[in-house]
C-alpha cells in the first residue's frame, strides 16, 4: 500500500514538472513573438522607403510621429528664411561688384587697374566655398552635433559681413565676403540638406525645393534692398544691416533645427567606434559615382547663362536694365522650378523628373539661346533655363538617399557638395574656350558649353536611372 502511495506520488510530482516545463515553454514562446511582432511593427512605422521597390532599404530614416506639425512647418520656414539671406547675399554680388567698381576702386574711387576683374573673383570664390566647404562642416556635426555647426555659420556670416563694411582693399573682401560668408553659407547649406530630409520622408524633394527656392527670392529681393540702401547710406551700412539681419534668421535657425534622432544615433555610433567621420566607401557603390558625375557636369553649366546673360544682353544691344531683368527672371522661374519639380518627384521619381527637367534645360540652350538676337527670344529662354535647370539644388537630397544606405547618407550629400563647389568654375572653363578662339562668334562658346555638359548631364542620369532599375517607365 506504501509502495503504491509513493509511487503514485512521484507519478503526480513528474507530471506536475511537466506541466510547469510546458508553461514556461509556452511563454518564452509568447514573449519572443511578442518582441519579433514588435520589431516588425516598428520597422514599417519607422521606414518609409523613397522608391517604389519595397526592397530597397536605402532611404531616409522614419518619420518620428511625435513632432508636431507646427514644428514641422517651423523647420521648413527658418531653413527657407536662411537660404534666402546666405545665398540671396552670394547670388546679389553683381550689385555689390558694380558699385565697388564704380565709387569705391574704379573710376569714382581710387581707379585700381582691373579692378572690376579682380572684384568678379569675390563672387566666384564665395560660390565655390559655399559647396566645397561641407566636408569641414560635417567633420564638426558628426562630433558636436548640428545646432553646433549652425551656430559657426552664422557668426561667420555676421563677422564677414560686419568686415566687408570696413574693406579698405580688394583682398580685404576676400578675406570677408569670399571665405567668411562662403564657409558659414556652406555649413549652414550642408547641414539643412543632411538633417531635414529625415524628418520628411515622404516628400523630400518639395520640401528641398521649397527650401531651396529661398536663394531664388532672395536674389529677386536683396538686391533692390542693397541698391537702396547703397544710394542712401553708402554700402558700408548695406553690409551692415544684412549681417544683422543674418545673425537674427540664423540664431533662430540654430534654436529651432536640432538633430533627428538617427543623426544622433549614427553620430554616437561613429564615435564609439570611432570609425571615419566621412565615409569613403561611398565610392565602391557604382551608382553613387554616376551621380557625382551628373551632379558635376550640371551644375558647370548651370551658372554660365547667370553670369554671361547680362553681356550677351549688351552685346546684341540691350540697356543694362533689361540685361539684368534677364537674371531676374531666371531666379523667379527658378523659384517656381524648384518647387514644382521636386513635388511631382515626390509622386513620380527623383530621377525621372531630373532627366526630364535636364534634357529640356539643354535643348533651350542648344536651341533657343543660339536664335535669341532680341529681347523677346531672350525671356522666353529665360524662363525655361530658369524653371528646369535647378534640379539639382531640389533633387540632390533625394536620389543621394535612394542610392546609398541611410549611414552612408551625410558623407554622400558632403562629398557631392565638395564635387559641385569645384565645378563651380565652369564659367571660367567656357571663357577660357571662348578666349582660344574655337568661333567668331561671340558668345556662341558659351552657348554650345552650356547646353553640350547640360545634355551629357541628362544622358548620365538616364545611365543611373537603368542602373537603379531596367524598366523605362519605373519610379526611380
Amino acid at each position: 500500500m506504501s509502495k503504491n502511495h509513493n509511487t503514485t506520488s512521484h507519478s503526480l510530482a513528474a507530471s506536475a514538472e511537466a506541466a510547469k516545463t510546458q508553461y514556461i515553454n509556452k511563454s518564452d514562446n509568447i514573449q519572443n513573438a511578442s518582441i519579433v511582432i514588435s520589431q516588425e511593427e516598428d520597422r514599417k512605422c519607422d521606414h518609409f522607403p523613397l522608391s517604389s521597390d519595397d526592397s530597397n532599404s536605402n532611404s531616409f530614416d522614419g518619420e518620428d510621429l511625435h513632432y508636431s506639425r507646427y514644428y514641422k512647418c517651423s523647420i521648413i520656414i527658418i531653413s527657407f528664411l536662411v537660404s534666402l539671406v546666405s545665398f540671396g547675399i552670394g547670388n546679389s554680388w553683381g550689385v555689390l561688384q558694380d558699385y565697388f567698381d564704380e565709387n569705391v576702386f574704379g573710376e569714382k574711387g581710387r581707379q585700381i587697374p582691373n579692378a572690376g576683374l579682380q572684384l568678379s573673383f569675390v563672387g566666384t570664390l564665395n560660390v565655390c566655398l559655399e559647396h566645397s566647404m561641407a566636408p569641414l562642416s560635417e567633420v564638426i556635426r558628426s562630433t558636436r552635433g548640428a545646432k553646433t555647426v549652425l551656430f559657426l555659420g552664422g557668426l561667420l556670416i555676421f563677422s564677414g559681413l560686419t568686415a566687408a563694411s570696413f574693406a579698405k582693399e580688394i583682398w580685404h573682401l576676400y578675406l570677408s565676403q569670399s571665405i567668411l560668408c562662403g564657409i558659414g553659407a556652406s555649413f549652414l547649406y550642408s547641414t539643412i540638406q543632411t538633417v531635414v530630409p529625415h524628418y520628411f520622408p515622404q516628400n523630400p524633394g518639395f520640401v528641398l525645393g521649397g527650401i531651396a527656392s529661398g536663394a531664388c527670392i532672395g536674389s529677386l529681393i536683396i538686391p533692390l534692398i542693397a541698391t537702396t540702401i547703397n544710394n542712401n547710406l553708402g554700402i558700408q551700412w548695406t553690409y551692415r544691416i544684412l549681417g544683422c539681419v543674418n545673425l537674427i534668421i540664423n540664431l533662430l535657425a540654430c534654436m529651432i533645427i536640432k538633430d533627428h534622432p538617427y543623426n544622433t544615433n549614427i553620430r554616437f555610433e561613429e564615435k564609439s567606434s570611432k570609425s571615419t567621420l566621412i565615409r569613403l566607401d561611398v565610392f565602391k557603390n557604382k551608382k553613387y559615382c554616376i551621380w557625382c558625375l551628373s551632379s558635376f557636369t550640371q551644375i558647370a553649366a548651370f551658372y554660365v547663362p547667370l553670369f554671361i546673360i547680362p553681356s550677351y544682353a549688351t552685346y546684341i544691344g540691350l540697356s543694362d536694365s533689361r540685361g539684368a531683368s534677364l537674371v531676374s527672371i531666371i531666379s523667379a522661374a527658378a523659384f517656381v522650378g524648384r518647387i514644382s519639380c521636386g513635388f511631382i518627384a515626390d509622386r513620380l521619381g527623383s530621377v525621372n523628373i531630373s532627366i526630364i527637367y535636364t534634357t529640356i534645360s539643354a535643348l533651350s540652350c542648344l536651341v533657343i539661346w543660339p536664335i535669341s538676337f532680341t529681347y523677346p527670344p531672350l525671356i522666353g529662354f529665360a524662363i525655361v533655363f530658369g524653371l528646369t535647370s535647378g534640379t539639382y539644388y531640389s533633387l540632390a537630397a533625394p536620389i543621394t538617399a535612394s542610392i546609398l544606405k541611410t549611414e552612408q547618407y551625410s558623407s554622400g550629400v558632403t562629398i557631392t557638395l565638395l564635387l559641385v563647389g569645384i565645378s563651380i568654375f565652369g564659367p571660367s572653363v567656357a571663357s577660357a574656350i571662348d578666349s582660344a578662339g574655337v568661333s567668331n562668334e561671340p558668345f556662341f562658346t558659351y552657348k554650345m558649353f552650356t547646353g553640350t555638359s547640360t545634355l551629357v548631364s541628362a544622358v548620365i542620369l538616364i545611365w543611373l536611372k537603368f542602373c537603379m532599375k531596367r524598366s523605362i517607365l519605373a519610379k526611380v
